[in-house]
């Protein structure tokens, strides 16, 4: 969120994601999101019908990155469930600040 938030994103923005299946987004955007809950909860959820809509947006290489980024931003929950993850501040969320090359700025 602190870096999509210094792109620009907006709390209107955030509410139609939230709400995305009955909001006014693009059908691009919510077969995107869709495939991304599904990833997260539910992997049996990708069905014909959905892998047919991600086809009709978007290319091979695009469904090869929209999963790895999804499975990227999501590979913490194993650590979680186990209890194995580190807090960087103990009991506070800390956001996800990147330099231009990409690389995680620790908070100071």
């Amino acid at each position: 969120m602190a870096v999509a938030e210094q792109q620009g994103l907006d709390e209107p923005t955030i509410d139609k994601v939230r709400r995305y299946e009955s909001s006014d987004l693009a059908e691009h955007h919510r077969v995107a999101l869709r495939f991304a809950d599904a990833i997260m909860t539910q992997p049996r959820l990708i069905d014909a019908e959905l892998r047919a809509d991600l086809h009709r947006y978007f290319t091979v290489e695009q469904i090869v990155e929209l999963t790895v980024d999804v499975m990227k931003w999501n590979y913490q929950k194993i650590p979680v469930a186990l209890g194995t993850d580190v807090e960087v501040r103990p009991g506070e969320l800390t956001p996800l600040v990147f330099d231009d090359d990409g690389h995680w700025v620790r908070p100071g």
